[in-house]
């Protein structure tokens, strides 16, 4: 079963935009007020500046934060991800307490296929929460992309528990049962209540016409959901093409095989070579990101993980050298920092391991003393 194609997540894999309490400031209210008037009418280019302009004038710190918090949710809106990332990240640093910002930065960075990263912030959520069942969902389908089956059901599960009507949580739990259990029936009981429940909830559609396709090979019963799912969406939801390229091929009418496929994004390459390293084929996830940096010389995330995989693979040289690019390409890309300075340890090379996270220390005290604790033993 492992080779059947991945179904989808549906509402639960999205951003969740959580905002927290408080404005402004005396310095950079004005800015602070006129970005989320701005915000709010959807004008996302001059509410990025009008944000940026505050951050810089706000003083207090928790004001800051919020700022930090909102400017991440304009990014994310304008196709800024990594740079969305930083201001979650920042927001975080600046507030004394679990926020909104925290979710923000534990779903962007699922989003882009960090999930170490993700599942250590939402354990954090969750350490201070544990009835946070949008951050056990998302817990849950982090667990999912990396397939472990069964952790998913249990934190889609607690989830449920906190927030019984949540359709994407359900939806989840379905598929994460049905690989578990290899069994189909359960999955299918689930989406087709789900379906009935929440008529408007269309990945159930499409999740049930996917596991009647691939998993039980009826092709009727399939055709059904795929075009129930059309109706549905409209013909315009996420998995649409997909849809309709299955009706076609179950109604005997398969598209025409003369097109050429459509190139792949730098960034699906990345999601991809992320998928590649959390099943351990790094080799294969090296591929990928070196595809991914051919694109875009500039995605600081391919070279990052690039990194990764490296010092996975033991070589500690490349591994230096994907995140000596990341930081040419952004300084205060403190993860890449970080693993430059562990790559050097590797090597031995104890001057330039402690020059990084001297220099890391500088941004993020909290790592950087860890790190230096860690070079000063294992020199000894």
């Amino acid at each position: 079963m492992k080779n059947k194609a991945l179904l989808i997540f549906g509402g639960a894999a999205c951003l969740l935009f959580a905002l927290f309490s408080g404005c402004g400031g005396r310095s950079g209210e004005k800015e602070y007020s006129k970005a989320v008037a701005l915000m709010e009418d959807g004008d996302l280019v001059r509410a990025q500046g009008q944000f940026e302009k505050a951050v810089r004038k706000l003083s207090d710190g928790e004001k800051k934060a919020e700022a930090d918090n909102r400017l991440g949710i304009v990014l994310w809106k304008l196709g800024k991800p990594d740079q969305a990332i930083e201001k979650f990240s920042e927001s975080c640093r600046l507030s004394e307490e679990i926020t909104g910002a925290n979710e923000n930065l534990a779903a962007a960075l699922y989003h882009a296929g960090r999930l170490d990263e993700s599942e250590f912030e939402f354990t954090k959520i969750l350490n201070e929460h544990p009835d946070n069942a949008a951050a056990r969902t998302f817990m849950g389908l982090v667990q999912m992309k990396k397939h472990n089956w069964a952790k998913a059901s249990g934190e889609i599960t607690k989830g449920l528990r906190a927030s019984p009507n949540h359709p994407a949580g359900q939806n989840a739990l379905a598929l994460a049962e049905l690989h578990q259990n290899q069994g189909s029936d359960p999955a299918i009981k689930r989406l087709k209540q789900l379906v009935a429940a929440y008529p408007g909830y269309v990945p159930a559609a499409y999740n049930l016409a996917a596991i009647y396709d691939q998993w039980l090979h009826n092709p009727s019963a399939a055709l059904g959901w795929y075009r129930q799912y059309l109706k549905k969406s409209g013909g315009q939801g996420q998995y649409a093409d997909r849809a309709k390229q299955a009706v076609a091929r179950l109604e005997r009418k398969a598209p025409a095989t003369t097109q050429t496929p459509p190139k792949k994004t730098a960034a699906q390459l990345i999601a991809e070579g992320t998928t590649l390293h959390a099943a351990k084929k790094y080799k294969e996830a090296v591929a990928q990101y070196r595809q991914a940096i051919a694109i875009d010389p500039a995605a600081k995330t391919a070279h990052y993980n690039l990194g990764l995989s490296y010092y996975a693979l033991e070589d500690y040289s490349k591994a230096a050298q994907a995140c000596t690019a990341a930081l040419k390409i952004d300084p205060r890309f403190s993860n890449a920092r970080y693993m430059l300075a562990l790559a050097y340890s590797q090597q031995k090379n104890w001057s330039a391991a402690e020059r990084e996270a001297k220099t890391l220390q500088q941004t993020d005290p909290d790592r950087g003393k860890s790190l230096l604790d860690y070079i000063s033993k294992a020199r000894k």
